[in-house]
């Protein structure tokens, strides 16, 4: 089939629709993508994004807008971005079968599309919108009940943890599917192990650069404890101050935004994950994090949040740390990892089995495909 991905970011890097586009071009679906980019003006621009097993179309929306300022500051773009994406859409109508679609920013226009042209929806939640910290309250019962429509109406809805189904209730999907945010398997014999100093201890962080995720207070722990190494990567608000840190101490590092296979070079070079998201969020409370498929697949212990997604599984297995979501306890979690480094290799070899077991991408990505195989024949 010829789908059509839909996402409110540049898609440069974005893991969860990279990993899903890669697994239906597998598959021999045909790809575009739609996608937002905030970090300047024009039309659009078309490029070809190269995969594993195949290409795949891409067609980004230059529209200004702050990253992580919230529907307050990005409301306009954002109603910009609902023009264009329905507007290339209808333009282009008789060019694909499926929506696929990432979220409600984009789903709630791309829904009255494909209902309108009979064309086949899916609906992917990343996060549920309306528990976003950015959406005014006085709006969030709309947007909850015209997100439930779209929940109920869809041909299939896709989460990525079993706890989000709590995070629905009320509504009732045709089909659900869960997908976890692990990544595709890599054999540790393919990456590259970087040329960072044996003789300290690397802290390392691959994500959005913002508030909420103790980056800032990761960056004071480091920088007064020679002992330790902060490695980073991303892209966001805090990554000019990050870089600014990283010329003036010599044990902090910004690389800025990398590709993914990259990024995951970096984790592996280093020696201590985090995954440190605000627990007030509620979004936090389901989320499935990337960091932390990534921290099992690669066995590196991993540090998190209590009631922040998946941190049940940290303690259960003891794999890391988890601690109250502050910079004091952050410092005792590190030191404390530190002083168990001849736990490691144990930890390593239990988390690349929980992995294994548990989240392997061959199950997530069977289950992606089979369920566009049933598409076919609803």
């Amino acid at each position: 089939m010829n789908i059509i991905f839909l996402r409110s970011n540049p898609v440069d890097p974005d893991s969860r629709v990279e990993k899903e586009v890669n697994a239906l071009l597998k598959a021999g679906h045909s790809i575009k993508i739609l996608a937002w980019d905030r970090s300047s003006k024009y039309r659009f621009k078309k490029a070809t994004l190269c995969f594993e097993n195949g290409d795949a179309e891409i067609y980004r929306f230059g529209i200004p807008a702050t990253f992580g300022g919230g529907m307050k500051k990005n409301l306009l773009p954002l109603l910009k971005f609902q023009i264009r994406i329905y507007q290339w859409l209808k333009k282009n109508i008789n060019t694909f079968e499926v929506i696929h679609a990432c979220d409600f920013d984009t789903a709630y226009i791309s829904s009255k599309i494909a209902r309108k042209y009979q064309k086949k929806f899916i609906y992917d939640i990343f996060d549920y919108y309306v528990d976003a910290f950015n959406v005014p309250s006085r709006i969030k019962a709309l947007i909850k009940k015209r997100d439930h429509a779209i929940i109920n109406n869809a041909d299939a809805v896709i989460v990525c943890t079993e706890k989000r189904k709590e995070q629905i209730a009320g509504t009732n999907p045709r089909k659900l599917v869960i997908i976890h945010n692990t990544p595709p398997n890599y054999d540790s014999k393919t990456l590259k192990t970087l040329n960072l100093n044996k003789d300290k201890v690397k802290i390392v962080y691959v994500g959005i650069l913002d508030e909420g995720r103790l980056i800032m207070e990761t960056a004071e722990i480091v920088k007064n404890n020679l002992d330790y190494e902060y490695h980073v990567a991303g892209f966001g608000r805090l990554g000019p101050l990050l870089e600014e840190m990283s010329k003036i101490h010599d044990n902090i590092f910004f690389y800025g935004k990398i590709p993914y296979n990259q990024a995951l070079e970096l984790e592996y070079s280093c020696d201590i994950m985090t995954a440190l998201y605000d627990p007030t969020n509620p979004n936090n409370y389901y989320a499935a994090p990337n960091k932390f498929y990534e921290a099992l697949m690669l066995g590196k212990p991993l540090i998190m949040i209590e009631n922040t997604g998946m941190d049940d599984i940290i303690s259960k297995f003891k794999v890391g740390t988890v601690i109250k979501y502050d910079k004091e306890n952050l410092e005792k979690a590190i030191n404390k990892l530190n002083q168990g480094k001849d736990n490691w290799i144990s930890i390593s070899q239990k988390m690349k089995e929980i992995y294994k077991n548990s989240f392997n991408w061959d199950v997530m990505e069977h289950r992606l495909i089979q369920l566009y195989s049933e598409l076919t024949k609803w």
